[in-house]
């Protein structure tokens, strides 16, 4: 769906792509911050890779709500609280990456933060995508 930029000059990314350009004609479409929250937006979970793919979840279903899927989502922002976990967890985040998004990369940005909105919160994604 996207056209994606990956030059010689720059390493080889590895789960993202360094630039995305957008087809013509596409609406832009901001998705905040999603938490790892059910529908009445209670976390069930401590667990880092449970949360990072229920986030996942919750992303998709907002691009899915305007007509998209995960080939839409062209940018990511993903808000850590623990970097050494993530790191740690990183084959486990793989799998709930692949398993929603293939070998679909946007290009991404992983940000360690303090605090995420809920304090039980360990990760949350906010997203950009391109819809018709």
């Amino acid at each position: 769906m996207f056209e994606k930029i990956n030059p010689p000059t720059r390493h080889n990314p590895s789960g993202y792509t360094h630039g995305v350009i957008v087809p013509e004609g596409k609406r832009m479409m901001f998705i905040s911050g999603q938490l790892s929250g059910n529908i009445q937006g209670v976390l069930e979970s401590d667990d880092l890779v449970t949360q990072f793919g229920a986030c996942l979840d919750n992303v998709l279903t907002v691009v899915r709500a305007a007509g998209g899927d995960a080939r839409n989502i062209a940018k990511m922002n993903v808000f850590i609280t623990d970097f050494p976990l993530y790191h740690a967890k990183k084959r486990e985040i793989a799998v709930a990456w692949y398993a929603r998004f293939g070998e679909g990369f946007p290009a991404m940005t992983i940000i360690e933060v303090t605090e995420i909105f809920d304090s039980k919160g360990k990760v949350e994604i906010e997203a950009t995508a391109f819809v018709d």
